[in-house]
């Protein structure tokens, strides 16, 4: 696969204030004034003023020109009219511009390195019977005080009301594989190993659902949300708990501006492209394998009739 990973995402929010307050506690380092860095991916989280939480622009990384120059003759063909732009990044990389033609979210599409990420150090973790491998001292995690790193932006889950096109233009046109799917409901798809880096929403409107971060174990899951939650009850979504499709551990919180944020770990990696067989999955069950209930407004968000009257 050309593409390899997300590389950055910009939100439209109606207050920058409060939710760069949101990602400076969720563990993201502010470069400049809107704009977050994670510990692996550099700066990956732009926020911009507007009327409507919103998708204004999705980073998605290449090896090559000529991954470009492929998408670019997929989106000349496309049956659907799409904007097109060339030009260069602001440390010199390739870059095509292409919106997507139902959100008209634009979609940067550059030359960028593949993540490096060192690995985490496994935690010892003790067992039944004889199985210890940690003796005469307390775990890891419950030493650990400071705030959670974050390590990517790993995904996010794109609401549109024209699904079957949005869903198009992520496969056909920019070249991202579906790895499972609820025909005309949701589709999860990945530009890499990761199982999903882009899901794609039947809604009635266009809106970001939720965003994802990668954090390094489930204890940092649990610590970071703790904290969040701790820090402002307002804040809970949805978990702990551990999702069936990608398997990944997850808690979801709400920023002030109305979208979900998840810290994620142990998300499932596709390395066989070919050989990979999604599983058909139906109703619901694709959405937790355990961990409390989903809450109504996981599947339903408070503030659609907002953002469809403001569309």
């Amino acid at each position: 696969m050309s593409l390899h990973r997300l590389t950055s995402i910009t939100l439209g929010v109606p207050s920058v204030d409060a939710t760069a307050g949101f990602f400076r506690a969720f563990g993201l380092s502010e470069t400049t004034a809107g704009t977050f860095a994670t510990r692996d991916g550099g700066e990956q989280v732009h926020l911009e003023q507007a009327r409507k939480r919103s998708l204004r622009r999705l980073g998605v990384g290449a090896l090559d020109d000529d991954d470009l120059g492929r998408i670019a003759a997929r989106a000349e063909a496309f049956d659907v009219a799409l904007r097109v732009e060339w030009g260069r990044t602001a440390d010199g990389a390739s870059e095509l511009l292409v919106h997507e033609p139902v959100t008209g979210a634009a979609v940067s599409v550059t030359v960028a390195p593949p993540l490096v990420v060192a690995a985490a150090a496994a935690e010892p973790m003790n067992g039944p019977g004889q199985h210890v491998v940690r003796s005469d001292r307390p775990s890891p995690a419950v030493m650990e005080t400071g705030p959670v790193q974050v390590s990517n932006l790993t995904h996010l889950v794109l609401g549109t009301p024209d699904q079957p096109t949005t869903l198009r233009f992520a496969t056909e046109v920019l070249g991202f594989e579906i790895s499972d799917q609820i025909p005309g409901v949701i589709a999860f798809t990945r530009c890499g190993e990761l199982h999903h880096n882009l899901a794609v929403q039947a809604a009635p409107v266009s809106f970001v659902h939720h965003v994802a971060f990668e954090v390094d174990t489930v204890d940092d899951v649990v610590r970071g949300g703790s904290a969040m939650v701790q820090a402002d009850p307002d804040r809970q979504m949805w978990g702990v708990g551990r999702h069936a499709i990608g398997s990944n551990w997850f808690w979801y919180l709400r920023e002030p501006g109305g979208t979900f944020i998840e810290y994620t770990a142990d998300i499932d990696r596709i390395s066989s492209q070919d050989l990979y067989q999604p599983k058909q999955w139906r109703g619901h069950e694709f959405l937790y394998s355990f961990g409390p209930p989903p809450p109504k407004e996981f599947l339903e968000p408070a503030d659609l009739a907002e953002l469809m009257a403001a569309d």
